[in-house]
């Protein structure tokens, strides 16, 4: 099964500097645009591990809202920088579907987020592996009930 999140999400410098506001991280590619101008990227990309974070937060309305616990993610790759003004667009492959041993209620899925820029070049991939409650557990299904919001 593969599905396509949207909308996509454009990135700004801003986002570099949230970064670093939140981690340290101060790497001068990432924030001093006249230091990346003497890079052989000639300016500023955006952080790769916002990049890698966002495939996945693109993602997680599609593939997520069930999750019981997040277990793990076997690799991150980055494949290609993106600048400030690219968006990221992702696609996720379920690539990997089985019942839980422990929990009779749930499910482990194992994804890859796949992220294309707005020219449909491929800039990272995530595989990642969630516990996932089963359809007739979920809570989330059953509030959308209760709320009104969706069918029995």
């Amino acid at each position: 099964m593969r599905i396509r999140s949207w909308p996509g999400r454009t990135f700004r410098e801003c986002d570099n500097h949230l970064w670093l506001s939140i981690t340290g991280d101060c790497v001068p590619l990432y924030v001093d645009s006249e230091f990346a101008k003497s890079t052989e990227f000639r300016g500023t990309v955006i952080h790769p591990l916002i990049v890698l974070n966002a495939a996945i937060a693109l993602s997680i309305k599609d593939t997520s809202v069930n999750s019981i616990a997040f277990l793990g993610a076997e690799y991150m790759r980055t494949h290609k920088y993106l600048r400030p003004g690219d968006t990221l667009y992702v696609e996720t492959e379920v690539v990997e579907v089985r019942e839980s041993r422990s929990r009779p209620e749930a499910g482990i899925v194992t994804w890859i987020h796949r992220g294309y820029d707005q020219r449909g070049d491929l800039v990272c991939e995530v595989k990642r592996t969630n516990l996932v409650y089963r359809r007739a557990h979920s809570p989330w299904r059953r509030y959308l009930r209760e709320a009104g919001v969706a069918g029995k």
